[in-house]
């Protein structure tokens, strides 16, 4: 599947799975927030490996944006830069 990466994220979750993406457009406030920074992440990880998104992973993401749990992995971590 190919992503275009100009599409906003509303229209890229729609590509991957319109369930999620209804989910996605019932979110608001921090939990929003949340789930917007993690499917981001995951989508610019996706490209980077050059793999389809995961639908379970988007699902995780906006499960756990609605119990207000910021699960992902940091993009740069300090104590272990050279």
């Amino acid at each position: 599947m190919n992503f275009n990466t100009r599409l906003p994220l509303e229209e890229r979750l729609k590509v991957i799975d319109h369930i999620q993406a209804r989910r996605y457009e019932k979110l608001n406030g921090s939990a929003l927030d949340i789930a917007a920074e993690g499917i981001m992440r995951h989508l610019r990880a996706c490209d980077r490996m050059d793999v389809n998104p995961d639908v379970s992973a988007v699902r995780e993401i906006i499960d756990d944006a609605l119990n207000g749990r910021r699960v992902f992995a940091e993009a740069v971590d300090s104590r272990y830069a050279a």
